[in-house]
């Protein structure tokens, strides 16, 4: 899950690796995976390693000039990081030559700037363009390579969740604060009406396309909660996860890789798991103990089986 600690990217700070728990051991032998023979074993062997761990691994990239509110990385290994704040810059990182003690990171600023907060972040699945949204009610689609601006997407409101379709780059879903859930084709003639899937009183916090079935998308509604949508059937939802709690204020939902599960963050409540098909939750992330400490705005699954939420 990520939170406020995205504003990492801004603090200042020495940057440093942690004794015991640094690039060289933990993450290097974690992400290269080299440990065969017994499943269990080599998962018991990971949950102790990360189980020991305080940090597994700290520097301090700084770039931005207020409060980082979206980070998304690259598809296929996450060679790049982009991220966007209140500065409303957007700003693209090589990891591998930010990763290193011994040398200073540089991110790229994208050319197209936000007239407001940036809230939301996007790759297509080839990397090449990346789509930001924020409170300046547009989304603004960068090329990569060279940095430019390609297209501007005009809102009525708020745009706070992204989603690429994972069939087709060209077509992208948005989230906003008029309470609408609209699909686009970039290949549109610019102004075009796009296609409105949901329209209700209140925002939308997230969307996500199922990476397996990208007929579905899930939303995350700050009164209705969290909801599976068929593009087929604008309108009306498919189904409302929650059951007798399905009323909820959601901030953020996101699917499994392979699209079988869904992960929310609800507001004041703990992250719940749904299974795709069932309204009521598989697992709830809780103990007696649990609160927040700040304001979670968003969430996600990790690690290469999707194990870590």
């Amino acid at each position: 899950m990520r939170n406020r600690k995205l504003a990492s990217l801004t603090a200042p700070g020495k940057m440093k690796e942690v004794k015991g728990c640094g690039m060289r051991s933990s993450v290097g032998f974690l992400s290269q995976r080299r440990l065969f023979g017994n499943p269990l074993m080599k998962e018991e062997f990971q949950r102790l390693r990360l189980a020991g761990c305080t940090s597994l691994y700290k520097k301090d990239m700084l770039g931005h000039f207020g409060c980082v509110n979206a980070i998304e990385f690259s598809n296929n290994g996450g060679e790049y990081l982009v991220s966007g704040g209140d500065d409303r810059r957007v700003l693209l990182w090589n990891m591998e030559r930010a990763l290193p003690i011994s040398l200073l990171p540089k991110p790229l600023p994208l050319k197209g700037e936000h007239l407001s907060n940036i809230f939301c972040l996007a790759f297509d699945s080839t990397n090449k363009r990346v789509f930001s949204g924020g409170n300046d009610e547009q989304v603004i689609l960068h090329d990569v390579e060279r940095g430019e601006t390609l297209n501007v997407f005009l809102h009525d409101d708020a745009v706070y969740g992204l989603s690429v379709s994972p069939v087709n780059d060209n077509v992208f879903a948005s989230s906003s604060d008029d309470g609408r859930v609209l699909i686009w084709d970039t290949r549109e003639r610019p102004h075009g009406e796009p296609f409105c899937l949901a329209n209700y009183p209140s925002a939308f916090h997230s969307v996500m396309f199922n990476p397996a079935e990208p007929r579905l998308l899930a939303t995350a509604n700050s009164k209705e909660g969290v909801g599976l949508w068929d593009i087929r059937k604008p309108r009306t939802s498919l189904l409302r996860y929650g059951g007798s709690m399905s009323l909820q204020s959601a901030m953020s939902v996101r699917f499994n890789s392979a699209g079988t599960q869904l992960l929310a963050l609800r507001r004041r409540l703990p992250p719940v798991l749904y299974e795709l098909h069932s309204r009521l939750p598989s697992f709830q992330f809780d103990n007696q103990g649990y609160f927040n400490s700040c304001t979670m705005k968003s969430c996600c699954f990790a690690g290469d089986k999707d194990q870590v939420r």
